[in-house]
């Protein structure tokens, strides 16, 4: 009898704490399937992301956030990209010792971006042990949106002094 006791005060223990009074959308259970399958081609941009904290809030926050960067990421991205291949040989006509290297560097870099009119289509929170897991769906309107002007600044001076070492000038 005292063992039958013993396992039902914990189920209940267990039972609350999954239980958490300040949000509704705090479940025990998987990853929703809309972070896999969202909508991808009706005229808005679509992020997902999830973020994790001991903070109910801050899983929240970091969610949305990778998330703002996964939109921001298909709006504007430019790459820049540097491939460097050296080759090194030494040693005799019979015992030539040749060694390759290549070396390939990319940047994926956002510019600031406006995408204060984003909308949260979904978002649910997990307990995962003494954290919560957060996971976000939002969209943007692409229709209003167009990618900020590149401003380029000219060096006067650096093409005045090509001009004038040139020996081709007609």
């Amino acid at each position: 009898m005292k063992t039958l006791i013993s396992i039902l005060l914990l189920l209940v223990l267990g039972a609350c704490l999954s239980i958490n009074p300040l949000n509704k959308n705090i479940n025990k259970g998987v990853v929703p399937e809309w972070l896999f399958d969202y909508p991808k081609d009706d005229g808005w941009v679509y992020g997902v992301a999830t973020g994790q904290s001991e903070d109910m809030q801050f899983a929240l926050d970091k969610g949305i956030h990778d998330a703002k960067v996964m939109i921001a990421d298909k709006l504007q991205n430019y790459i820049n990209g540097d491939l460097k291949r050296f080759i090194e040989d030494s040693g005799s006509v019979t015992n030539g010792n040749t060694v390759q290297s290549t070396t390939k560097i990319t940047q994926s870099v956002i510019d600031e971006l406006d995408i204060g009119g984003y909308v949260i289509v979904n978002k649910v929170v997990l307990n995962e042990g003494p954290h919560y897991r957060s996971f976000v769906l939002i969209k943007f309107d692409r229709s209003e949106w167009f990618p900020p002007q590149r401003v380029v600044q000219i060096n006067k001076d650096v093409i005045d002094e090509k001009i004038a070492r040139s020996e081709i000038i007609e």
